[in-house]
């Protein structure tokens, strides 16, 4: 499923339904795409996913493969835009939807829009279903002291808190109860979960 997100994303951001000396005019596309070629296409592309997952497709292949597909089927550039559209409506996506499950997944963007190697987004994406039991995506915020008290990092997320330093953390800093304080504030005074990490070491593995 998540090959299959993306193989949606690069058609409608590579613009495959289009040609490259041409511009569609969207308020005018007549070409309505029917139920039985959304979900033939839908099947087509699954079939592609599944191979892309594999590392059996290139991106590059991927477009060669669509676009063989519209001649063989004769689709028109407006009527596979349609059809795409149509899919993406079936999966309840837009745009912004799948660059944020791609961004949750741990997916590059950028180097996917810049058409780098397939293969390092097919790794990422078996990094994430060979640990998907136990592996989590966390929004945090960070915030930097460094001071004459202090040098730290601090990372939050709702009412918990980490303390990372390489050396000792002195808890009577006043910036640091400052922020803490005024970061309460925003919890509605919630008691906060604070986790240090004093004297942290750091290796190259």
């Amino acid at each position: 499923m998540k090959v299959f997100i993306i193989c949606l994303y690069y058609i409608v951001k590579e613009g495959i339904f289009m040609d490259d000396d041409r511009i569609v005019d969207f308020n005018v596309l007549k070409n309505k795409a029917r139920e039985k070629d959304v979900e033939k296409f839908e099947d087509y592309v699954y079939g592609l996913s599944y191979d892309m997952s594999q590392g059996k497709l290139t991106m590059a292949d991927f477009s060669e493969k669509i676009q063989k597909y519209m001649e063989k089927n004769n689709i028109s550039h407006e009527k596979l835009f349609n059809i795409q559209k149509e899919l993406m409506k079936r999966y309840g996506f837009n745009i912004e939807d799948i660059e944020k499950q791609m961004k949750s997944m741990g997916i590059d963007i950028s180097s996917l829009e810049k058409g780098n190697d397939y293969e390092t987004i097919r790794k990422t994406l078996s990094f994430q279903e060979k640990y998907k039991k136990d592996i989590g995506n966390v929004l945090m915020t960070t915030y930097t002291i460094n001071n004459s008290v202090n040098n730290l990092s601090i990372f939050i997320s709702e009412e918990k808190v980490i303390l990372e330093s390489t050396g000792k953390i002195n808890l009577q800093d006043t910036e640091l109860n400052e922020f803490l304080c005024s970061y309460k504030k925003i919890l509605k005074d919630k008691k906060l979960m604070i986790y240090l990490c004093e004297n942290m070491g750091v290796f190259e593995y």
